[in-house]
């Protein structure tokens, strides 16, 4: 299986991204109930991520959170890797990241 991370750098690559340039990056976690949401809001916060949590019709959430970074591999199989934990102590869902393309 190819890794996310590699499959997202690249298709930005393919599309003419500048990926020597910052990127406002978006990522996205799901969680069936707020109190597993709520302490992953606060730790990606902290760590200066713009956060909004949004209750689903369904009654489930999704965070979105944003913040600009340059999108190398190590940086963002980082992130991953550190968000993937965190949601997974919670018993929530990192479901990745992308962003725009930038010249």
């Amino acid at each position: 299986m190819e890794d996310p991370d590699f499959k997202v750098i690249e298709a930005l690559k393919e599309n003419g991204s500048n990926l020597s340039k910052p990127h406002e990056i978006d990522f996205f976690f799901d969680f069936e109930k707020f109190e597993q949401a709520a302490p992953v809001a606060q730790v990606i916060e902290k760590d200066g991520f713009k956060v909004k949590m949004l209750e689903n019709d369904d009654g489930t959430y999704t965070i979105e959170a944003k913040k600009t970074l340059i999108p190398s591999f190590n940086v963002m199989s980082e992130i991953t890797k550190n968000f993937t934990s965190l949601t997974n102590v919670h018993g929530g869902n990192y479901d990745g990241w992308g962003t725009e393309v930038v010249e």
